[in-house]
């Protein structure tokens, strides 16, 4: 069994800028040195870990004891129910998404019938889950990520998604470019040679 740690999406994007800049800085100092190395491999395994951790809301809660209780038994109920249950290893995308719209359209006529039932206590509203935009975790995720994440944008077409992608992959070998371009002492220091001393 896994244990995590939930803290909130502030402290994250923070973590992720923190983690940047020291690569940043760790890459403008080569990668010579094996201490410039370590904090490369670690920035770059921590930002990783850290955009693709799974997202959470907690809600709420209930302020009546007695009911958050019931609720919790409730849930410890659902649990022992399903706790063998396991999804298939070779499921693909596209039976695993079917799965899930079953599973949502029995939610959502359940709560229909619910909500018939009880008028004055109806089943309480889902959030919608939003994703991020494309340009908001772009640079937290490989080129193979963000491919994905566009391939299965059903917003967009095939072209609109390949001229993203793109983009993010011209843009990087920009960066790229940038960040191994040497100035002018670098240049002169790499060559062997010195300046002239000044009288």
């Amino acid at each position: 069994m896994k244990k995590y740690k939930l803290i909130h999406l502030n402290v994250v994007e923070n973590l992720l800028s923190f983690l940047d800049e020291c690569l940043d800085t760790a890459l403008m100092n080569g990668t010579d040195e094996a201490e410039n190395r370590e904090l490369i491999h670690f920035c770059e395994w921590g930002i990783k870990e850290l955009a693709n951790a799974k997202d959470g809301i907690l809600s709420e809660g209930i302020k009546d004891k007695d009911l958050q209780n019931k609720m919790d038994k409730r849930w410890d109920k659902i649990d022992e129910k399903f706790f063998d249950w396991k999804l298939p290893p070779n499921m693909n995308d596209k039976e695993f998404e079917k799965m899930l719209n079953q599973f949502d359209a029995f939610l959502r006529g359940w709560e229909k019938e619910y909500n018939k039932k009880h008028p004055d206590k109806p089943a309480p509203d889902r959030q919608e889950f939003n994703p991020p935009h494309i340009e908001d975790v772009a640079e937290y995720m490989s080129l193979d990520e963000i491919k994905d994440y566009l391939l299965e944008d059903e917003e967009l077409t095939e072209e609109e998604a390949f001229e993203m992608y793109y983009e993010e992959r011209e843009r990087r070998k920009r960066v790229k470019e940038e960040k191994s371009a040497l100035s002018y002492d670098e240049l002169l220091k790499k060559a062997g040679i010195y300046n002239p001393k000044k009288n």
